[in-house]
């Protein structure tokens, strides 16, 4: 911006330094501005926070006035500071010219020394902007011309149909200052109830053309920021989409500073009937909603995707649709079901994490359901939830909308612990599942020894029986010298001798499988 006054500025002050002369009215003086240009001028006087300089222009004397906040010095030839004339009033009497402290002064002057009057300065837009409020022009590019031309009068009418009697000005009625900071500044400065400033800019779509405005009052302290107004347009259609709508209307109140009123979404209604009856009504939105046939009421406004499915063991079968609700109306549809085979499929960054069906807090004994990546059937669609636990990272919980007609894939990155004391509790968890997990497989190991051991118990009972029997046999009154008699004896220490046996391997078994029950009954609880 100081590039762009710099420049503007030399191409003002320039010729008129170039057709100086003794006799013009006003005092020869070197002027510097903020920005660091300098040139050589006629001082011509300081009214109020306003600078004039004079010089002849194509034969005509010309005067520009320029804000003393944009000029660093001016002083004469004898270095005397203009800028505070009431401070040197010596240096600058003894000068045989004396300073004009405003433009028609100098050419009151100019007319008493020569034969030839010379033309007043024309009056600048700011003298006439006391109390006014003032509609700048907006900002715009070359090729938003012909929008600018055709909104920039209705937006005033709405402003004045609205009560606001505003005044229009075009940005070169500033001279040198045309960004919105400077226009807004010299409007305050001259006394100008309000200001509205604006500009047309492309939108963050490319079809699309915003256009935004500010609305500063000066009268009211409080209103430093201004009230903003915005709305979007489409580039081919801009006039007729902003008419549509109350756009152009909700954009004056804005302006104004007065809340746009929320208007309630209308209702719409959607009738469903499936084959077979019966069947649950689901919305990725809102889960299950009725059972057919139903009717329900939405203010959705766009597109509505509608899941129907019934259950018959663990058969499913179900249908979708996809409807756009009439506003304020009822919509009719049927669905027919028929059978489906919908799966949940986890993925997880990193991988291999465990996979917890529902929300309960996990403990040592919950159970996993499978590792990522991995895919289940859903014989429930609805509202899913699914647990994620990786050692070294955060326990992850994701509810998704299961439907009945296709496969849903979840993706989960999941969050590394970074918290020292998080991580040990976390590894303690892991430690005291792991202790549980030994425990509850040696209480379920312990069973087959048990049951072996009883089974090997039961078998030498048998065979004590077995001999018991032969041992009444011989008691009987017979020969004992007989060959029977002797085999019969025998086959007793026999059949004993395996029942012994038989009851220490059982005993042993017996005894292994409670002391590992016992072991893993003080692991496990």
């Amino acid at each position: 911006m100081k590039r762009l006054l710099s420049f503007f500025l030399l191409l003002v002050l320039a010729p008129l330094s170039a057709v100086l002369a003794d006799d013009l009215p006003g005092i020869r003086a070197n002027i510097e501005l903020v920005t660091g240009t300098k040139q050589t001028v006629q001082f011509l006087g300081v009214n109020q926070d306003t600078v004039s300089l004079g010089g002849v222009i194509q034969g005509k004397f010309t005067v520009v006035h320029i804000l003393k906040d944009r000029i660093k010095s001016i002083v004469d030839e004898q270095g005397n500071d203009l800028m505070n004339i009431s401070k040197t009033p010596a240096a600058l009497s003894s000068d045989s010219s004396s300073v004009v402290q405003d433009s028609s002064q100098a050419a009151e002057a100019q007319q008493d020394s020569s034969t030839k009057p010379l033309p007043q300065p024309a009056p600048v837009f700011l003298d006439s902007v006391q109390g006014k409020h003032v509609f700048v022009a907006m900002e715009h590019r070359a090729i938003d011309s012909v929008l600018a031309e055709q909104i920039t009068p209705i937006i005033i009418r709405l402003l004045q149909e609205s009560g606001t009697p505003v005044v229009i000005a075009k940005r070169t009625d500033f001279g040198y200052c045309r960004d919105n900071a400077c226009i807004k500044d010299s409007l305050a400065t001259y006394g100008a109830a309000s200001a509205y400033l604006g500009r047309i800019a492309p939108a963050s779509s490319n079809d699309s053309i915003s256009i935004q405005a500010s609305h500063y009052s000066f009268i009211d302290s409080a209103n430093h920021d201004g009230d903003i107004a915005k709305m979007n347009l489409s580039v081919f259609k801009s006039i007729s989409d902003a008419t549509s709508g109350n756009k152009l209307k909700h954009f004056i109140m804005q302006l104004q500073g007065e809340a746009i009123p929320v208007q309630a979404a209308k209702r719409s209604y959607i009738h469903v009937e499936t084959d077979p009856e019966g069947a649950t009504l689901a919305l990725s939105s809102q889960g299950d909603i009725c059972r057919t046939p139903c009717t329900f009421a939405t203010k959705d406004s766009g597109k509505v995707t509608l899941y129907a499915y019934w259950g018959v063991d663990k058969q499913l079968w179900g249908a979708s649709s996809t409807v756009n609700p009439i506003g304020s109306d009822t919509i009719k549809i049927s669905l027919k079901l028929k059978p489906v085979r919908p799966e949940l499929r986890v993925f997880s960054i990193p991988g291999d994490a465990e996979i917890y069906a529902g929300s309960s807090q996990l403990s040592i004994d919950s159970k996993p359901i499978g590792h990522t990546p991995d895919k289940y059937p859903i014989y429930e669609p609805g509202m899913s939830t699914v647990q994620l636990r990786k050692a070294g990272y955060r326990d992850t919980m994701v509810t998704v909308f299961v439907p009945p007609t296709e496969l849903t894939d979840i993706n989960v990155e999941m969050e590394p612990i970074r918290d020292l004391e998080e991580l040990k509790a976390q590894e303690e968890w892991i430690h005291q599942r792991k202790v549980s997990r030994i425990g509850k497989t040696l209480m379920g190991a312990s069973i087959a020894p048990i049951v072996i051991g009883a089974l090997f118990t039961y078998l030498a009972n048998q065979d004590y029986d077995d001999a018991d029997k032969i041992k009444q046999e011989l008691e009987r009154p017979a020969s004992s010298a007989g060959a029977t008699f002797q085999e019969k004896i025998k086959e007793n220490h026999d059949l004993v001798k395996k029942g012994d046996r038989k009851m220490i391997a059982g005993g042993s078994l017996i005894g292994g499988g409670l002391i590992m029950l016992s072991v893993g009954f003080v692991l496990a609880f």
